[in-house]
């Protein structure tokens, strides 16, 4: 696929400080309109972001690093940070929008965003210890699920609007505490990574009342360490693997593998015995096509009738995608967002 650019973007941020409490202040955007087809010049470069989400609005709320959280409507960035809200320099690590708009978020602890004030949920509030929230689901019946979890504490955690129901090796099935990264398929059934130590991960998925736990005997092989993972229309799920904590760098390690609650299949990589491949986050489209991010000159492949497709966008790094109602891709990296239309 060719490389192309969106109409340069102009950007002039008028980032004004205010006091804790005050209402943000807006940072204004002057775009261009993106060309069909294009990968689009960089928005808000000063921003790390992680998460990405959209509203029924067609909104776009970032998540970033270490800067808070950021509302982008194409005109107007407006900034939450712990200048104006209750939010801190946590990162934002996931976000997620139910039926009645509420924005729920991932850092330091479980947050909601009404639209007009922000409510924190303290660890304390569901009985775990305080530990930052990972990941967040929404399932059919709007119950909010979430990890507060860190190596040997924390857990899982069930939110149904009225009160919380916390999942931990003591009091459930599930296998260990530090849940990595959660998805939901179309079935309505909950699939954790759980990383309880180095060579020591399982999945787990949640039917209902009943937890079922896949480790390396069921996957087949003895995963390293899960990155995140994510399912398609098919109810398979995909899951990256991370060696960030690797002492090595090795060729031909799996990198991402397919797995239907029976068996596992790994996606080779093109070149992978001469490449290093560092897998950096995994997303499947509205298509069912899966995407993957990569450190390195590869940094984004899509795989297309199961062979992979390189774009080599030059993002320096993709560490969150999203797709809104319009179909385009949104690539949150360490240096603002791209958008590939």
């Amino acid at each position: 696929m060719k490389k192309n650019y969106y109409t340069l973007f102009v950007l002039l941020l008028l980032l004004v400080s205010c006091k804790k409490g005050d209402g943000p202040n807006p940072v204004l955007l002057e775009a261009g309109e993106p060309n069909s087809g294009e990968l689009s010049n960089v928005i808000l470069k000063d921003y790390f972001i992680i998460s990405i989400a959209f509203d029924k609005s067609g909104v776009v709320w970032l998540g970033t690093l270490n800067q808070g959280l950021i509302k982008y409507d194409r005109k107007t960035a407006t900034v939450f940070n712990s200048s104006n809200s209750l939010l801190t320099n946590a990162s934002i690590n996931d976000i997620k929008i139910d039926k009645a708009g509420n924005i729920w978020i991932g850092s330091d602890d479980l947050i909601k965003y009404d639209g007009s004030k922000f409510t924190r949920y303290d660890a304390k509030t569901f009985g775990l210890q305080k530990n930052y929230v990972r990941s967040i689901l929404i399932d059919k019946a709007e119950n909010i699920w979430f990890s507060c979890s860190s190596f040997k504490s924390g857990g899982l955690v069930k939110y149904d609007g009225t009160k919380f129901t916390a999942f931990t090796p003591e009091n459930s099935k599930l296998p260990g505490n530090l849940i990595q990264s959660m998805t939901i398929d179309q079935k309505d059934n909950i699939w954790l990574a759980i990383n309880d130590g180095i060579n020591n991960l399982s999945l787990t998925q949640i039917s209902g009342d009943q937890m079922t736990v896949f480790g390396p005997n069921e996957i087949g092989f003895t995963p390293y360490y899960f990155g995140n993972i994510v399912t398609n229309k098919q109810n398979e799920l995909f899951v990256s693997l991370n060696y960030g904590l690797s002492s090595t760098i090795k060729t031909g390690r799996p990198q991402i593998f397919k797995f239907n609650g029976n068996k596992s299949t790994i996606l080779n990589l093109p070149d992978e015995n001469a490449i290093i491949y560092n897998t950096q986050r995994i997303f499947t489209d509205k298509n069912d096509q899966l995407w993957a991010s990569f450190s390195g000159e590869n940094d984004c492949g899509i795989f297309i009738d199961n062979q992979w497709v390189f774009k080599r966008l030059g993002t320096e790094g993709i560490f969150a995608f999203g797709q809104n109602a319009e179909g385009e891709i949104w690539l949150g990296t360490g240096k603002g967002v791209y958008i590939l239309k």
